[in-house]
């Protein structure tokens, strides 16, 4: 009985982690390319600096977004999911504005 709640413990923690990483956001800050303006991608892919943190961007399931910016940069606010994967964050784009 007592690793039973024990395990339903844990289970509830994992849940709620997961559910607060899942919270969307928004953020503003300066979008531009990975690959054109940082030169730090082999593809187009679009960026969000926020301060010092550098996102990258993902629009359903792709890199380069609805509101692509290629070269330059443009001022914009991402609301979106913020996942950590192979130690870069990315941010899941549920609304783009381009200023």
């Amino acid at each position: 009985m007592k690793n039973i709640l024990s395990l339903l413990t844990l289970l509830g923690i994992a849940f709620t982690l997961s559910t607060l990483q899942a919270e969307e956001k928004t953020f503003e800050g300066e979008m531009s390319c990975a690959k054109c303006n940082l030169k730090q991608a082999e593809e187009c892919e679009d960026t969000l600096k926020v301060g010092e943190t550098l996102y990258l961007l993902e629009e359903g399931g792709e890199r380069k977004t609805s509101e692509h910016v290629c070269s330059g940069t443009a001022k914009a606010k991402v609301t979106g999911k913020v996942e950590e994967r192979d130690g870069k964050k990315f941010l899941v784009v549920s609304k783009i504005e381009v200023e």
